[in-house]
C-alpha cells in the first residue's frame, strides 16, 4: 500500500472516530441536556405557583380561621347525643303544648344510625379530606297524632323551636268523621359523635324527670320509730307549747 493511501485510510478512519464521537456522544448529551431542559421547565412552573401561593398566604390563613369558627358554629347547633329517653320526653311535651287540641296515642322509633355523607371528599385537586372522627347518627320515628288546625299549628312551631337538630320527614293526615287530624308524623333526630361537648341531658319545662323517692315510701326508722315527718310535727308541737307555757307564766 503506498503512502498516500495510507494517509488517506487514516484520514477516513479519523473521520468515522469524529462522526462516532459525535452520534454517541454529543447526541446523548443533547438528549440529556434537552430532558433537563423540560425538567427545569416544570420544576420552573412549581416554583411559580409555590410563588402565588406564598403571596396568598394570609389570605388562606384567614379563610382556614373562618372555616374552623363555621365548623365550630356547626358543632354548636348540634347535640353530643340524643338518648331515647330524651326522645320521648320530646314527643310527651308534644301533648303537653296543646293538651286540648293535641293528642299522641302512638309512637313508633327505630334504632340510632348513622347518616353517610352522599358527596365526595376529594378535592379537583386530588386532595382527600378527612372528617376528623367526626359523625352523625340520626334517631327516625313515627309520630300517630289527632288534631285540629291550630292544633297542628302549634306542633309545628314546637317542633320548629326544639333546641335539638331535627327534621319532618313526612306528614300524612286527613280528617275524620268527628272532624278531628288524623294521621302519621315522621320525625327524624339528629346528633353528632366525635366531639369534645359533653352530653348534657334536655330540660324541658313542664315534664316531670324522675324522682328521689323510688318507692313513694316514707323516710324513717322502719323498725317502729318516727318519720322525718312525724319529727318535724312534733318538734314544732313541742316549740308551740313552749311559747305558751312562758306566755302563761308572764300572765302569772
Amino acid at each position: 500500500m503506498k503512502k498516500k493511501e495510507l494517509q488517506l485510510l487514516l484520514i477516513v478512519l479519523g473521520i468515522l472516530v469524529l462522526f462516532a464521537s459525535y452520534w454517541f456522544a454529543f447526541r446523548n448529551f443533547e438528549a440529556k441536556a434537552e430532558q433537563l431542559e423540560t425538567e427545569n421547565a416544570e420544576l420552573q412552573q412549581q416554583v411559580d405557583k409555590l410563588e402565588i401561593l406564598e403571596a396568598k398566604r394570609p389570605e388562606y390563613l384567614e379563610s382556614i380561621d373562618q372555616m374552623k369558627a363555621a365548623d365550630t358554629d356547626v358543632i354548636n347547633m348540634f347535640a353530643s347525643g340524643v338518648q331515647r329517653e330524651d326522645q320521648i320526653m320530646y314527643l310527651y311535651n308534644m301533648e303537653l303544648v296543646d293538651a286540648n287540641d293535641v293528642k299522641v296515642p302512638a309512637v313508633s322509633m327505630s334504632a340510632e344510625q348513622p347518616v353517610v355523607y352522599p358527596g365526595s371528599l376529594t378535592t379537583d385537586d386530588g386532595y382527600e379530606l378527612t372528617d376528623d372522627g367526626i359523625g352523625m347518627n340520626m334517631l327516625e320515628s313515627t309520630v300517630t297524632l289527632t288534631t285540629t288546625n291550630n292544633g297542628l299549628v302549634n306542633v309545628l312551631n314546637y317542633i320548629y323551636k326544639l333546641d335539638t337538630r331535627k327534621a319532618i320527614t313526612s306528614v300524612s293526615l286527613s280528617v275524620s268523621n268527628d272532624g278531628y287530624l288524623t294521621g302519621n308524623m315522621g320525625l327524624n333526630f339528629y346528633y353528632l359523635t366525635g366531639t369534645d361537648k359533653p352530653y348534657i341531658a334536655p330540660d324541658i319545662q313542664g315534664v316531670p324527670v324522675g324522682t328521689s323517692n323510688f318507692f313513694g315510701a316514707l323516710n324513717g326508722n322502719a323498725g317502729g320509730g318516727q318519720t322525718t315527718e312525724e319529727t318535724e310535727d312534733t318538734e314544732e308541737t313541742e316549740e308551740t307549747d313552749t311559747e305558751d307555757a312562758d306566755t302563761a307564766e308572764t300572765e302569772d
